[in-house]
């Protein structure tokens, strides 16, 4: 007798040999003279389901497990043209001399006469990009632009006969970025070829230490993409913009609030309004809901209309974006869907969407329960809020369904990557760094819920720390018993009377900036990590000014004092820059955390002097609960076991004793005993409590908090670099590990970074 899973891919191949067509579910309707108002439509096949000598293997989260992950592959799919787009058209397999291949996007060219796609030929293969010439005239005839021992996904067509898409390739002499959160998964980064000359025109952009994901075009020829945002406590799906050479990358919305974690597969259907998919970020496959995402000004008339000259109008506003959730009935998390749920919509020249959509729950769950989701081409009528069926083969997936419809081509934007030598820096700096639209309350040391706008006045320097991830450490996964990744202060640029600041910093790399006051505390750090390429000037007018407003400095229209004393250089090799370790350099002439700990204040916080308390963790597959105890307060290097992120590993008591309270997960670890005080707090000095403990005096003789210095009231003396020591440990994330206490030989001075190394 057949198995289960024998019985059920039966059941599938003979739905599939019977028609190519799926049944309808409740919220669809099916009709063969289905009308798009275009003659064709290019989408892509997925297999899901294989049989073999083993049986049958389904394929839903492979590589999908996270919302943008890439690495799924299933042999057996094509580039299919549908024409007309309904269900008697004639429908053309345009890869059918690659019979085990796997599709990863595709596009239409503006003339509507070819099509890019992302394409692995073979289980031997990596995915590569192609053109496929849309016309039977023409043969269908393909050409492969990309090669090389990486992926090249998601290819979107630019102005100027550009191509933008992500890629896995290797960006650094260390390796490719390599997510620490999720451990050492391999990134994707954005990257442009020519449509003439491939990877011979082949360009990089900057780097995110996280997935980028899904370009699309808007209509200035700019283009858009979904970021998986990772710095500390941030971790979601943002959407960002950038000029076709790589420069200004700014965020355009899902930064102040969204009604999803992950805004993806998004496309722009006027100006800087946009249709996507809102979702959770992991486990629902790359489906979720569709929402409406307007991000225009809307306090400008002008911004509102979609045929008026926009030209000297401030219509991007991602401070203030409103979001509509089209299909309310599917979730935007990861519980099951009572409307099933969609992928990848776009949008045809009357304002409907073609969208991929699914019934039944839609995530991983659905493997396991054999049971595929079936996702296939629909029409969408957001007035209806109802979809009609176009093609459904039930053995694939049919995804990424696009117009082949000519359109008009936006404007050439100027190429700065194109001309620049690579090794100039990337100047960054403030006008006025008081000048801000956040309403956020600042509190510890001198300030106590006092807004960030008078707060900044304090600020007497901007600190710029370079992130890196676990491709730079070898053999770690995770930093630390926090989310932050690896962290290197570039320098700390003063702030002059007039709120500003300036400095050059090496291009490509992740940095983010923290202004500090006089105690050497960030007063805010920053969520989001900003890059540039080489030569651009990513200045700002203050700490996140008002997205639709004008930025003038303090005294007119003069030069900041920032410019008139030119910009402080902070390009330095690897090696030189600076980072801090729990325990351990191997840098002797570099500081370390634990070495402060253990000769000023292990004495008296130590095994024989703390209590403890206890948490214990419960397998969820074998039901058996592990206790751990942890020292409430023990500063020495004794070395403890604890549980975190779903790994059991050994730390210093002092690193367990001060970062497990802000770092415990409630919900995976049951807590018997009373949580001590948050000791550090990852990202923030002034909040953490063994920074209040110890207080921190300035210059001035002033005090941050008005109590006695510690540990100099029981008669042992802390100095001022040592405090620094403290306070940048809590602030630049509470680290336990850096590149060099980790078996990374890193460039230095003496090994310098080669010029044109991107990184």
């Amino acid at each position: 007798m057949p198995s289960p899973r024998l019985r059920f891919f039966a059941l599938v191949a003979l739905a599939a040999s019977l028609s190519p067509l799926g049944t309808s579910a409740c919220t669809s309707t099916s009709d063969s003279k289905s009308d798009t108002g275009v003659g064709a439509i290019v989408f892509m096949k997925r297999v899901h389901t294989v049989a073999d000598g083993q049986g049958v293997r389904i394929n839903v989260s492979g590589g999908n497990g996270q919302v943008i992950d890439y690495e799924r592959y299933e042999p057996g799919g094509s580039l299919a043209l549908l024409t007309p787009p309904r269900a008697d058209g004639k429908l053309v397999n345009l890869t059918a001399a690659f019979p085990q291949a796997d599709l990863n996007g595709v596009d239409v060219s503006f003339d509507a006469r070819q099509a890019v796609f992302s394409m692995k030929k073979d289980k031997d293969d990596r995915y590569h990009l192609y053109t496929a010439q849309l016309s039977e005239g023409e043969n269908y005839e393909i050409h492969q632009l990309t090669a090389g021992d990486y992926d090249d996904i998601n290819p979107i067509y630019l102005a100027g006969r550009r191509i933008a898409f992500v890629t896995n390739q290797m960006y650094t002499e260390m390796g490719t970025r390599s997510d620490e959160y999720e451990h050492a998964r391999v990134v994707t980064q954005l990257a442009t070829i020519s449509v003439d000359g491939g990877d011979a025109d082949r360009r990089l952009f900057s780097q995110n230490l996280s997935h980028t994901v899904s370009p699309f075009l808007r209509h200035d020829g700019k283009l858009g993409y979904s970021r998986w945002e990772h710095l500390g406590a941030v971790n979601d799906v943002k959407l960002f913009t950038a000029n076709p050479d790589g420069t200004n990358m700014i965020a355009i919305a899902g930064e102040h609030g969204k009604p999803s974690n992950s805004l993806i597969n998004v496309r722009e259907y006027q100006p800087n309004v946009m249709i996507g998919v809102a979702t959770t970020r992991n486990r629902t496959i790359h489906a979720g809901a569709l929402i409406k995402i307007d991000a225009r000004n809307q306090a400008d008339p002008v911004c509102l209309d979609a045929k008026a000259n926009q030209a000297g109008h401030a219509c991007l506003d991602e401070e203030h974006v409103i979001y509509t959730v089209l299909t309310p009935d599917v979730p935007t998390m990861s519980t099951p869907s009572p409307a099933g749920r969609y992928r990848e919509p776009t949008v045809l020249p009357d304002g409907r969407f073609l969208v991929s959509w699914a019934d039944g729950p839609v995530n991983d769950l659905s493997e396991q329960s054999e049971t595929p989701p079936d996702f296939g081409i629909y029409l969408y009528d957001a007035a209806s809020g109802r979809n009609q069926l176009l093609y459904n083969d039930r053995a694939t997936w049919d995804l990424g369904a696009v117009p082949v419809v000519a359109r008009a081509e936006p404007p050439v934007i100027g190429d700065l990557a194109g001309r620049q030598d690579t090794s100039l820096p990337v100047r960054m700096g403030s006008i006025d760094v008081t000048q801000t639209s956040l309403e956020d309350k600042v509190s510890g040391g001198q300030f106590k819920d006092t807004p960030l706008r008078t707060a900044l006045k304090d600020a007497v320097a901007v600190r710029i720390i370079e992130g890196f991830s676990s491709e730079a450490a070898k053999g770690v996964t995770m930093f630390g018993l926090t989310m932050h990744e690896g962290a290197a202060v570039l320098g700390e640029a003063p702030v002059y009377q007039d709120g500003s600041w300036l400095a050059n910093v090496p291009p490509y790399i992740p940095v983010h900036v923290q202004p500090v006051d006089k105690f050497g505390m960030s007063i805010r750090s920053q969520g989001l990590w900003i890059q540039g390429v080489p030569g651009e000037d990513r200045r700002c007018v203050g700490c996140h000014e008002s997205r639709t407003g004008q930025g003038v400095p303090r005294n007119g229209q003069n030069p900041t004092i920032a410019e008139q004393r030119q910009a402080l250089n902070f390009v330095q090799a690897v090696g030189d820059r600076f980072e801090l370790p729990w325990d351990k350099n191997e840098t002797a002439s570099k500081p370390y955390v634990q070495q402060i700990l253990s000769a000023k204040c292990a004495s008296c916080h130590n095994a024989s002097t703390t209590t403890y308390y206890e948490v214990s963790r419960t397998d969820p597959g074998t039901g058996q609960t592990t206790p751990y105890k942890i020292p409430v307060l023990d500063l020495s290097d004794t070395k403890i076991t604890a549980y975190y992120d779903q790994q059991v590993k050994e730390w210093n008591a002092s690193y367990v004793s001060i970062f497990y309270p802000s770092a415990m997960e409630m919900g995976r670890v049951t807590v018997k005993g009373q949580v001590p005080k948050m000791w550090g707090v990852p990202g923030s000095a002034r909040e953490s409590q063994l920074i209040a403990k110890i207080n921190v005096k300035a210059k001035d003789g002033s005090t941050a908090w008005p109590t006695p210095l510690h540990p100099e009231d029981k008669g042992t003396t802390l100095t001022d670099e040592e405090r620094r020591v403290l306070i940048l440990s809590m602030d630049l994330g509470g680290q336990y590990f850096a590149r060099q206490n980790t078996g990374f030989v890193p460039f230095t001075s003496g090994n310098p970074v080669a010029p044109g190394t991107k990184y």
